[in-house]
């Protein structure tokens, strides 16, 4: 028997996953007990080579946040005061703020129709020698397939910086989002599929380009060569990392079916459909995305009346140009524009019960049949 559930714009659904206990205290308790907390426990390397091992990379440095890791990244592309960094229209502020802090300006460019892969036309017209790099940006944990873009950058040297703090486990092309560039950025904050609280890593095959990441972030380790700053992770959060990176796959899996739940259950002739991922990309689900064929704003409405906000309610999610910081960086982006006013975000983690989003289908489904 289904249990009756009712929610309302007062009492959201949370959108905020807590994972299930994995003995996170006792990895926590080791590192107390071994007495080195920072940075230097020895728990650090474990926690990067078992990500490397997950994502499938030879490199992943650790890092104290998803910000710090872009930072990093751009920072070993010699970004700097008077250099470029292309990003994505689609881009939330997160994303944008590190190429501020080197001191560089943001080119905003535009995604494909219906896409949140950059247009490389867009791109081109915006190349410069001072473009020091282009950041793509799988966005909820859906694929941004970017194949088109590297290849036209591939002549150019200018690197791509995938920003996949969203996106742990999103599948492109047969590979996982942050593998595709010469850089991935990841964050573990407390709302990611792998949280840590606060957290982050980057992963990279350069091996170069590793050592450099590595060094930049461990205050050049001291040996007063090369600048460097602080953003190391602390050896408890490592620890709690490490414990629950062997939850990760499970929690995909689940994720995947609970947003199926939810598809299978809207009309075929509605008024919402799935983002769209090319054929054999696979989302992880940090929110499952539709997309409304009409009228978007009262679907919205609508959604937060039953306690569903979508982002543009939940955080006020707009595209990057029309933010008051970035407003002087404003361009024509009519793709991002229409992705950002007719996309609606749905929460479908591992925490929400059965009896929930079995509800979230059913009121879903109810939305989509209205007006057709």
């Amino acid at each position: 028997m289904t249990t009756s559930v009712s929610y309302d714009a007062s009492r959201p659904i949370d959108d905020r996953y807590l994972p299930p206990d994995c003995d996170e205290l006792q990895a926590v308790r080791d590192v107390l007990d071994d007495g080195r907390l920072s940075g230097g426990a020895a728990v650090l390397p474990l926690y990067e080579r078992a990500l490397a091992r997950w994502f499938g990379v030879p490199h992943a440095v650790a890092v104290n946040s998803g910000s710090s890791a872009l930072h990093a990244a751009l920072v070993a592309f010699k970004t700097g005061p008077g250099t470029e960094v292309i990003v994505p229209a689609t881009a939330p502020l997160p994303t944008v703020m590190p190429v501020l802090t080197c001191g560089a300006t943001p080119v905003v460019v535009d995604t494909l129709p219906g896409s949140l892969a950059l247009d490389p036309t867009d791109v081109e017209r915006k190349l410069t020698v001072r473009t020091r790099a282009v950041i793509t940006l799988p966005l909820w944990g859906y694929p941004a397939n970017d194949h088109r873009l590297a290849a036209l950058l591939a002549p150019t040297g200018v690197p791509i910086v995938e920003d996949a703090c969203q996106a742990h486990g999103t599948e492109i092309a047969g590979r996982y989002a942050g593998t595709l560039g010469r850089v991935g950025c990841f964050s573990t904050h407390d709302r990611k599929l792998l949280s840590t609280g606060e957290g982050g890593f980057l992963l990279t095959g350069d091996r170069e380009l590793a050592a450099r990441l590595d060094d930049y972030t461990h205050l050049g380790h001291l040996r007063g060569a090369t600048h460097g700053v602080n953003y190391k992770l602390a050896g408890p959060l490592a620890a709690i990392g490490l414990r629950r990176l062997e939850q990760l796959d499970a929690q995909i899996t689940q994720r995947r079916a609970n947003a199926r739940a939810i598809l299978d259950a809207l009309p075929v002739d509605g008024r919402l459909r799935e983002l769209h991922s090319a054929n054999g990309d696979q989302p992880n689900y940090y929110n499952l995305v539709l997309v409304a064929e009409s009228s978007p704003a009262l679907i919205a409405a609508e959604l937060a009346a039953s306690g569903l906000p979508p982002d543009s309610v939940r955080y006020g999610y707009r595209p990057l140009h029309k933010q008051p910081l970035f407003r002087a960086y404003a361009t024509e982006c009519p793709n991002a524009e229409m992705l950002a006013a007719t996309t609606l975000q749905l929460p479908c983690h591992p925490g929400m019960s059965p009896e929930t989003i079995e509800w979230v289908a059913r009121r879903t489904a109810a939305i989509a049949r209205r007006g057709t």
